[in-house]
């Protein structure tokens, strides 16, 4: 499987989504080393991996969110934010 760099402001995307992850299921601060589980009908976020269902992007680090992180496409910075921004939106229920 090929992996890929991200972006510096797609992972900082990433840090926020899993923030609010965290926050949403009451957890007292987001923990690098042990992102916590949540899925809903459009992406997966757990431990170690990001998946987003609509296009089958896969978004993988090494024990802590950020170590060796990598991306299973070539994205662009437009593209991430879209996703990102999905992702937030579903998060809330936002249409």
């Amino acid at each position: 499987m090929n992996q890929y760099e991200i972006f510096r402001d797609p992972y900082r995307m990433l840090i926020l989504l899993a923030t609010l992850v965290s926050e949403k299921q009451h957890e007292p601060a987001l923990q690098f080393d042990n992102v916590p589980y949540f899925e809903n009908d459009l992406f997966l976020i757990q431990r170690d991996k990001f998946f987003y269902k609509k296009d089958a992007t896969e978004i993988t680090w090494f024990e802590f969110l950020g170590r060796d992180i990598a991306c299973n496409k070539d994205l662009s910075r437009e593209a991430y934010n879209k996703m990102f921004v999905d992702c937030l939106a579903s998060l809330y229920n936002i249409a």
